[in-house]
């Protein structure tokens, strides 16, 4: 008789504590999610704008920010668009995006959970791609001709 509340008892503990652990992976998942898309997206938004090295900084910026609201865009499940900073050097192309989801109170982890991501690419200028093909072109050139010359007299395909 001493059993009989045991199993209210121990419902009472296990199924808070189950859905407590639940939802906390729930929303690490959502979180890393997130996160993914948001670095995604900023990757391929520098790398196209790297590819666009000879327009103005600002149209390269202009660039940027639309490729990637473009492609967040309906992607992201708790947060909204987060903040976006370009900078564009002569030489490089940078972007980063903050943001936060707003965890609910959940076994203590409740807040902002942060999402940050931040991208660099060299912005290739038409001479520096001229001279990289130059270069490679000279080094096949180099290791042909090594190979035109037969070693050790070779074969003539010729009997004596």
């Amino acid at each position: 008789m001493g059993n009989k509340g045991m199993a209210t008892l121990e419902a009472c503990v296990i199924i808070p504590l189950t859905l407590a652990v639940t939802f906390l992976l729930l929303w690490t998942g959502i979180l890393l999610y997130d996160r993914a898309a948001v670095s995604g997206a900023v990757s391929v938004a520098v790398i196209q704008g790297s590819r666009m090295a000879e327009e103005s900084n600002e149209e390269i910026m202009d660039h940027v920010r639309t490729k990637t609201a473009e492609l967040l865009e309906g992607k992201l499940v708790m947060m909204e668009m987060p903040q976006m900073e370009v900078k564009v050097s002569y030489a490089e192309i940078s972007a980063s995006l903050h943001g936060e989801i707003n965890a609910p109170v959940l076994a203590g982890f409740s807040g902002l959970w942060r999402v940050e991501a931040e991208r660099r690419a060299d912005r290739m200028r038409i001479p520096q791609i001229v001279r990289t093909i130059q270069r490679i072109d000279r080094t096949i050139e180099k290791a042909g001709n090594g190979k035109d010359a037969p070693k050790d007299g070779g074969d003539t395909g010729t009997e004596e």
